[in-house]
């Protein structure tokens, strides 16, 4: 049938005509972007898989990147860990070095202050060792300031008396420790106010056993206080004061280093007259009303009139010191400072080390996978070397065991970071295995194969012609039927 109004062979070509340029502008895309997939329409499927693919690739990325850092974390924390081993070292050299018995008194002290030297630094080390933020060697937790004792039943003076200018009252005297004096304490006094009759006389000890203010306990100096007490020796002392429970340490042996207050000539005095320094400490002191005056009558064990006050100040403590008022009478005592570190108030330092989560696997779908670098704290007193005394032969001897502690404390930290690192090495070696196998997945589903692409782009451009030309000649049909029509 001959038509003109329905070219049904124009509009056969001008289908095919529109699928042909269809199909050769997705060549095109194809060849343009490289991907085989460039929007849902092409493969749903396949785009879905191909973005879970590339999450992965994000993810491992940025994966590798914090284990790295984890990395880096352990190598400045093994860092610090190897020059605090430095000084442990040279720290347990000092303690064989004072446990020879040809040292004198004054040899011991010059060894003890190159140790308090060593005590500083490892706790610099420990607070100042940073990264990211991070102080892995830093005290676990706030925690007392760590020349600070805690043993026994002895109570720091901050706790006993609360605030400065209390007096507690009717207060019997005799051989045990008041309480103690922290580090860092300020323009301490003490004042004792005994009644008349039995005397009460100031003593100060350091922890390790060094009588550095107070009365005589030998000799022919001796005082009643004492001797009252049946304390006539050292070893008296050692065994009725120098407790665990009066707060002392195990290795603390009698010293008297009484610093001068002994000297004749001494006269008791309400103006603190007397002067002595120990340890960069400076004490002015009344001198013991019964004890220190020229009249050779007194020293009998009882006081009277003013002679019953006795003072003490201490400029500053550079270690604890240790308070006992000996005696048989009652007493007040009241405490005056300016500073006075209170129990868990002066942490070693504003630093604290604490867990790090390192992310080792975080998968499309699945939760992070975590391995947690734990704190390695190499403070002094984690390490043990608050209670180290290094000024007698015994607590030398004591000290060769804390460090050898504490020398295999930081071994076992210094280990725990090799294993780790060896570990964090072989997952990011995992990890960039696992992005080159998922690439190359992703890449046989996204991408585009240009050889096939070619191929297929040089077949609908022929298409797309040929159809073009058909299109032409299928136009020209209808006016087939004007030849039918009479001229």
């Amino acid at each position: 049938m001959a038509v003109i109004n329905s070219n049904l062979l124009s509009l056969t070509a001008r289908q095919h005509q529109g699928r042909a340029n269809s199909e050769l502008s997705s060549t095109l895309e194809r060849l343009s972007s490289g991907l085989r997939i460039n929007s849902a329409a092409d493969d749903a499927a396949g785009l879905a898989i191909g973005n879970r693919m590339e999450a992965n690739l994000n993810a491992n990325d940025a994966v590798t990147k914090g284990i790295n850092d984890g990395i880096s974390l352990m190598q400045t924390a093994e860092g610090g860990l190897d020059q605090i081993n430095d000084l442990l070292q040279r720290g347990r050299q000092l303690a064989v070095q004072a446990a020879n018995d040809t040292l004198s008194s004054d040899d011991r002290s010059a060894i003890q202050n190159e140790f308090l030297q060593i005590v500083e630094e490892v706790d610099r080390i420990s607070v100042e060792t940073e990264i990211f933020g991070k102080h892995p060697l830093a005290p676990g937790e706030v925690t007392e300031e760590i020349s600070t004792p805690s043993t026994g039943e002895v109570e720091s003076l901050k706790s006993l008396f609360g605030t400065s200018g209390t007096t507690l009252t009717s207060q019997p005297s005799g051989v045990k420790s008041v309480g103690f004096i922290p580090t860092g304490a300020k323009n301490v006094t003490i004042t004792i106010d005994g009644f008349e009759g039995a005397e009460d006389d100031i003593q100060i000890f350091t922890q390790d056993g060094k009588h550095v203010v107070g009365t005589p306990v030998t000799g022919t100096d001796a005082d009643a206080s004492w001797s009252g007490n049946s304390v006539l020796s050292p070893e008296d002392v050692e065994t009725q004061l120098f407790t665990a429970e009066n707060g002392f340490l195990d290795s603390a042996e009698y010293q008297d280093e009484l610093i001068g207050f002994t000297q004749e000539g001494e006269d008791f005095s309400q103006e603190m007259r007397i002067h002595g320094t120990y340890n960069g400490m400076q004490f002015q002191y009344t001198g013991d009303g019964d004890h220190y005056q020229s009249d050779a009558a007194n020293n009998d064990g009882n006081t009277s009139g003013a002679a019953t006050v006795e003072k003490l100040n201490i400029d500053q403590t550079t270690e604890p010191l240790f308070l006992a008022v000996t005696g048989s009478g009652i007493y007040d005592i009241t405490m005056d400072w300016d500073a006075m570190p209170g129990d868990a108030e002066a942490p070693v330092s504003p630093e604290t080390s604490s867990d790090t989560d390192i992310v080792m696997s975080a998968n499309y779908g699945e939760e992070a996978d975590k391995i947690t670098i734990e704190p390695t704290p190499a403070d002094s007193q984690t390490l043990g070397l608050d209670d180290v005394r290094l000024t007698t032969s015994r607590g030398a001897g004591l000290a060769l065991d804390t460090f050898d502690q504490a020398i295999r404390k930081v071994d076992g930290y210094r280990s725990e970071y090799g294993s780790l690192t060896n570990r964090f090495d072989s997952a990011i070696a995992n990890l960039d295995q696992q992005s080159i196998d998922t690439a190359a997945a992703r890449s046989r589903i996204m991408d585009a194969d240009y050889a096939q692409e070619s191929s297929a782009l040089l077949k609908k451009q022929v298409i797309q012609q040929a159809s073009q030309s058909i299109l032409a000649q299928a136009n020209q049909v209808p006016q087939n039927v004007l030849s039918l029509l009479p001229s």
